[in-house]
């Protein structure tokens, strides 16, 4: 059988040496045969491709990002929870060159210093004094929420000019 089927190819292929085939994969011309991919084909669409990436939106910290708002606190009032909950005044002008501020307290946790952004001036930086606290608040005057340690919390809260601190 084997020889039979090889018989076969070896004979079309000596019939068609002659002839000029209209491309290589079309080996009988006069069969009227396409190409393969000729018909009902309509080849690779392609890629899409990326979008592309809509960039970084920042974070709150990111005082470069979202801008900051003029503020000046001079002497308003405070409380300082990371030393022991005693009243206290906070002094402090926001630096809208490159939205930082630099919190002078009258108590054992100052200075507090970071950056600043958005309309209410939200607060990522930190204090210095007795001890070292990281420290963070969604606007300033507001109310800073510090860690320090081991896991240890406190607060300052740092109220508008002429009000009570709580």
């Amino acid at each position: 059988m084997r020889a039979a089927v090889l018989a076969a190819v070896f004979a079309l292929c000596a019939c068609t040496e002659g002839e000029s085939p209209h491309n290589e994969y079309n080996p009988l011309p006069d069969a009227n045969v396409p190409p393969i991919g000729t018909i009902g084909d309509a080849g690779d669409a392609g890629d899409a491709g990326d979008a592309g990436d809509a960039g970084d939106a920042g974070d709150a910290g990111d005082a470069g990002d979202a801008g900051c708002t003029a503020l000046t606190l001079s002497g308003v009032p405070a409380v300082d929870g990371c030393a022991g909950g005693v009243p206290a005044t906070a002094t402090g002008t926001v630096n809208t060159g490159n939205c930082t501020i630099t919190l002078s307290l009258n108590t054992a946790s100052g200075p507090c210093a970071g950056t600043v952004s958005g309309s209410n001036n939200a607060f990522d930086g930190g204090c210095a004094g007795g001890a070292v606290y990281t420290c963070a608040s969604t606007s300033l005057p507001g109310t800073l929420n510090c860690t320090f340690g081991a896991g240890g919390t406190c607060t300052i809260q740092i109220c508008d000019a002429g009000t009570t601190c709580p």
